[in-house]
Order: structure tokens, then C-alpha cells, then sequence
């Protein structure tokens, strides 16, 4: 159960929301779960198409990632699941997870690392080895984000942990994060030989090594109350965009060339509705977010809304909560179980 209202604003770009009844979801655990509707294999004039084949039923989808030609998805009770094509999935025996949820996941290095409040890595998507030595420290701080870049994995999560490995099993906690102690550090992006982080209270920060860090000054999101949300950060084109909501506002985006200087995208076409992940591929972005809502854009500048949007199922907005871009697809995954794919050819 991702981050609703009451949620404790930690959990990264994935704000979940079961569409009969708020679920809640509390710092200790990456929880949650919720949905019970059907639907799939439903196209429109948006391109996209709801996969069919659902192996996570009704369980939220909260990452999403691409490596080693294939797609793992992963969300509620510690669900995963794999595809070369985005089209047909294989369900993960065994994720390592348990019950809890998985809201990260990236691939570098030739490996997958997963995150929530463990921490577990495979080579192919399917067998998983936990990661023993966690300095996220279960269940008090989870996992929000992880990227790769500079031969390097960072993550970060709640109370504005961070950490950084070279292999993904061996971790080393950032002493010097720049956010505050108790912010969530909810998007993380590689690009132009830096790492740049967001989370909440619209805080930004880059570093060139993923262990010293700087503070932006502007990063154009709220940084007083009401506190804004930087749930998303992608980097493709030359360009860092970065996307939230919150407090003082729904669907606010922003872009920069060097991750420092920002300037408001003023029209981002997700009104009220928070942004939850960005992806880059085949020169365009797609963001995806609260309520079924999504756009692309060419330059992160100037966006174009989705429509119809195929996470509009039995009259229900489901929220959309990851994406990624791979073997010339988009692929989104979201609440209740939903996934579609846009053929990107």
C-alpha cells in the first residue's frame, strides 16, 4: 500500500490508492495491496494495450525495470514477475520478498536490484539472492528508489537514507545526504555523469559519485508548506525532468539540463494528480501518475495527455505507479494489478 494521503509521504513516485477503499501504508512496512476489478487486452486510439496475461491479480504493481533484455515488474506481497516482450509474463517463484511490497527496482552492473525494506538482486530477473547486509535497516526505513549510473548503484528511501554499492549486495550508507532527517528520498536518475535526487519537501540534490552530495538552491518545487513532492526523475535528450505533487499542487514537472538550474513546465496536462514515474526512450518521455492520468512529451517541455487512457477500467481510474522503456516498448504497471504496453516501433 503505497503512498496515500495519510501516508507518511515515503514512498517514492508511487502514491497507491485501492479504488474501492484508501489503504494506508505505514513506514515499517513497504506494504500493500488492493484492487479487485478485471479487465485487459482493451486497446484505444492512445496505442496502448492492457495486458491480458496478469500474473500479479490484484495485487499493486509499484516497479518496474529494464536489463538483460527483459522487463521485472514487482509490487504487493512481494509479487514478481518477468518478460522479454512486456506482452507475455512469467511469475517469480520465489522473490526473496515475502509479504512485503517491492517499490524499487533498477538493472546495472549486469544485475536487477529490488528494494523495499530488504533489499534482494538476481542476474536474470528470476533467481533472487537477498541482500544480508541491509544498512536501510528493516522495517524502520524502506527503499524508495534505486538507480544506476557511473558504475554504481544508489538508492534512497525514508529519513533521507541513502546508500551506494558497486555490485548491489555490498552497501554503503551516505553519511552527507543534504535532506533533511526526516524527508523521503523518492526519485533518483543517472545522466551526463550525475546522479540527481528528489523527494519531499521538493528538495533536489545531484553528486558526480552518488556519495558527496549538493543541495539545489531552486528546484522550482515547494519547499515550504504546502510541501510539494518530487515523486519522479528521468534523464534522456540532454535533459533531467522531474515530476511530484503534494501539498502545493498536483502534476507539477520541471526540467533541467544540468540537474541544478530548473525551470517550471507550465502546462503538464496531470492537473490535480500527482505524477508518479517518468521514463525516456525512442526520443520521447512518458510520465504516468494518480488516476489513470498520462502524457508524452518529445523535449519534457511541452506535454500531450493520453487519451484514452488505458488504465480507465470498468469506470475506474487506476492509479499508474511505474514505468519503463525497453526491446521497443513502454510498459506501465500500476494499481490493481493493471499493465500496458505502448509498441514503440
Amino acid at each position: 500500500m503505497k503512498k496515500t494521503i495519510k501516508v507518511l509521504a515515503a514512498m517514492r513516485r508511487i502514491a497507491i490508492i485501492a479504488f474501492v477503499a484508501t489503504i494506508g501504508f505505514s513506514m515499517a512496512s513497504c506494504g500493500g495491496d488492493g484492487g479487485d476489478s478485471e479487465g485487459g487486452g482493451s486497446s484505444g486510439s492512445s496505442g496502448w494495450t492492457v495486458v491480458s496475461d496478469n500474473t500479479f491479480g490484484t495485487s499493486n504493481i509499484g516497479a518496474i525495470a529494464y536489463g538483460s533484455n527483459k522487463f521485472v515488474a514487482g509490487g504487493g506481497f512481494g509479487k514478481m514477475a518477468t518478460s522479454t516482450n512486456g506482452i507475455a509474463w512469467t511469475t517469480v517463484s520465489d522473490s526473496t520478498f515475502g509479504s512485503n511490497y517491492i517499490s524499487a527496482i533498477a538493472y546495472g552492473g549486469n544485475k536487477f536490484v529490488a528494494g523495499c525494506t530488504e533489499m534482494a538482486t538476481s542476474t536474470d530477473g528470476t533467481t533472487w539472492t537477498p541482500v544480508t547486509q541491509n544498512i536501510f535497516i528493516a522495517p524502520t526505513i524502506s527503499i524508495i528508489a534505486i538507480a544506476y549510473g557511473g558504475n554504481k548503484f544508489v538508492a534512497g528511501g525514508t529519513l533521507s537514507r541513502m546508500a551506494y554499492s558497486t555490485d548491489g549486495v555490498t552497501w554503503t550508507a551516505v553519511t552527507q545526504s543534504v535532506f533533511n532527517s526526516m524527508d523521503a528520498i523518492k526519485a533518483i536518475a543517472y545522466g551526463n555523469g550525475k546522479f540527481v535526487a528528489g523527494g519531499t519537501g521538493g528538495k533536489i540534490a545531484t553528486s558526480t559519485d552518488g556519495t558527496t552530495w549538493t543541495a539545489v538552491t531552486q528546484s522550482v518545487f515547494s519547499s515550504t508548506q504546502p510541501y510539494d513532492s518530487i515523486n519522479a526523475i528521468a534523464y534522456g535528450n540532454g535533459k533531467f525532468v522531474a515530476g511530484g505533487g503534494g501539498g502545493g499542487g498536483g502534476g507539477k514537472m520541471a526540467y533541467s539540463t544540468d540537474g541544478v538550474t530548473w525551470t517550471a513546465v507550465t502546462q503538464s496536462v496531470f492537473g490535480s494528480s500527482s505524477i508518479n514515474a517518468i521514463a525516456y526512450g525512442n526520443n520521447k518521455f512518458v510520465a504516468v501518475g494518480d488516476d489513470a492520468k498520462m502524457a508524452t512529451s518529445t523535449d519534457g517541455v511541452t506535454w500531450t495527455a493520453v487519451t484514452p487512457s488505458v488504465f480507465y477500467i470498468n469506470k475506474t481510474n487506476y492509479h499508474i505507479n511505474a514505468i519503463a522503456y525497453g526491446n521497443n516498448k513502454f510498459v506501465a504497471v500500476g494499481d490493481g494489478g493493471k499493465m500496458a504496453y505502448l509498441s514503440d516501433n
